[in-house]
């Protein structure tokens, strides 16, 4: 009887052992995933921030292209 207790016991202990490595790889999987996901969330970040100063840009140019036109459009 004490046998067969024991023997139950260490069938729990393997079924932990398999659960605890399995959990474990998937933990490894997800942080290696994540560590993707926020090096892409950084360099979009970078690209976002890029082409927000690029709109910046092409909107003053088009500003004074516009008050340039006005002043002629004024003068003449």
């Amino acid at each position: 009887m004490e046998l067969a207790v024991f023997e139950q016991l260490g069938e729990k202990v393997e079924r932990l052992i398999r659960a605890y490595d399995e959990l474990k790889r998937e933990n490894e999987s997800l942080t290696g995933m994540l560590k993707l996901k926020d090096e892409e969330i950084g360099k979009l970040t970078t690209k976002l921030d890029k082409l927000g100063k690029e709109k910046g840009l092409a909107k003053e140019k088009v500003e004074n292209i516009l008050a340039r036109l006005e002043g002629l459009i004024q003068t003449a």
